[in-house]
């Protein structure tokens, strides 16, 4: 998971930037929320119960350090990390496809991602 977390973050603070010519951004983000919820209505939730994490197994450590003159080290054995199990909603996908379809229906064309502004 940590290896995924710069690009989390990096995604959490881009907006997805959707264009009409003569279209204010007002208009688009009215667009956009009143897509979104069309969506939501069209293809609702479909939670799963699946894996979202696999199982692993931790490399054993040895940490030493020294102490009045002598080294002491302590070791961890490897350790087996069970693999993770969530709620996933299944109908992702299709929900952002039909949003999708629903602003490009109003003359809206993707832009790709715009930095997030927070003020």
């Amino acid at each position: 998971m940590r290896r995924f977390l710069p690009l989390l973050l990096l995604l959490a603070g881009c907006a997805e930037n959707w264009e009409r010519p003569g279209a204010t951004e007002a208009e688009a983000e009215a667009a956009q929320a009143e897509c979104t919820a069309w969506a939501a209505q069209q293809v609702p939730p479909a939670l799963v119960w699946t894996q979202t994490a696999p199982g692993y197994w931790e490399r054993p450590e040895r940490r030493c350090f020294s102490r009045r003159g002598q080294t002491e080290c302590v070791v961890r054995p490897a350790r087996y990390q069970p693999p993770q199990y969530g709620w996933v909603d299944a109908n992702t996908g299709p929900r952002r496809a039909a949003r999708a379809a629903c602003l490009q229906e109003g003359g809206w064309t993707y832009q790709g991602l715009r930095p997030l502004r927070l003020w």
